[in-house]
């Protein structure tokens, strides 16, 4: 630990200033009391004293995730991107790993945990088009191959458009034996509430089944003592900001805002110190 040695005033000649502990020695975590002599070519002394705080550097208790989910966990994003402003009937959609949640995600635990950079790892399994009614199998296998300790669930937006009752039922359930199995493995889980829909794309999904399936989420959640990550309220005040213009698949933005609330329950959930 190194730290500024204390300004001298008056004295005759040289002034030499001695501190104990010395700057640049091994503190401990915590304070440490440091005092400081100033002697001059006379003899004469001048003391003085303060602390040397040393904090410990966040970590994370669980360091290897698996985000699972369809598109938009893959990172499939409406051309062109965060450059267009006005829905339409474009559907030209292109994947960017490197803009997917989960990319960012990991970034940014490794930027805020740097001494884990050896363990931390977030897998991305996301799957365009996928139905949460078929995934069942790819999910198991998932966790088979990467053995993470979190999931990361966020599966549904090609189910519920298909309406309330059959289409949501059914991946809501599908969603229920997933965190189930994840959770019998001794794994956490954090459940992600659907995107707002951005009016006026193509894509866009009645709001009425964002509504239904989002509450059938908080209540899994609940049952499966899973973390409910809440990216719907995170987007909804900024939907024009975040969505692209086929109303479904976040913008560059987007994918930024979801994995800081991602990180944000992570950190909660994990940060020691």
């Amino acid at each position: 630990m190194s730290y500024e040695t204390p300004k001298v005033s008056g004295g005759e000649g040289t002034v030499n200033v001695t501190c104990s502990p010395p700057s640049g020695e091994t503190f401990p975590i915590g304070m440490t009391p440091v005092q400081c002599t100033a002697t001059d070519s006379l003899g004469r002394t001048g003391t003085c004293a303060f602390g040397v705080t040393v904090s410990k550097l966040a970590q994370l208790s669980k360091t290897k995730y698996l985000a699972f989910g369809d598109s938009i966990t893959a990172g499939e994003i409406t051309f062109p991107g965060s450059t267009a402003s006005t829905p339409g009937t474009s559907s030209k959609l292109v994947i960017v790993p490197g803009a997917s949640y989960p990319a960012v995600l990991e970034r940014t635990l490794l930027g805020r945990y740097s001494t884990q950079a050896q363990q931390i790892s977030v897998a991305n399994y996301g799957l365009g088009g996928e139905k949460t009614i078929n995934a069942r199998a790819r999910f198991f296998d998932a966790l088979n191959t990467v053995r993470p300790e979190v999931v990361l669930l966020w599966h549904g937006h090609n189910d519920i458009p298909g309406g309330l009752d059959g289409a949501a039922s059914g991946a809501a359930s599908e969603m229920r034996i997933m965190a189930a199995e994840a959770r019998l493995r001794g794994m956490r889980v954090f459940l992600a509430t659907m995107l707002p829909p951005r009016p006026g794309g193509n894509r866009t999904i009645a709001q009425v089944f964002i509504d239904d399936y989002n509450n059938r989420m908080r209540a899994l959640a609940a049952s499966e003592g899973a973390v409910l990550v809440d990216i719907y309220n995170a987007l909804r005040p900024e939907v024009t900001r975040y969505i692209g213009v086929d109303g479904l698949h976040p913008n560059e933005a987007g994918y930024v805002k979801i994995a800081d609330v991602f990180f944000q329950a992570i950190q909660a959930n994990f940060e020691v110190r």
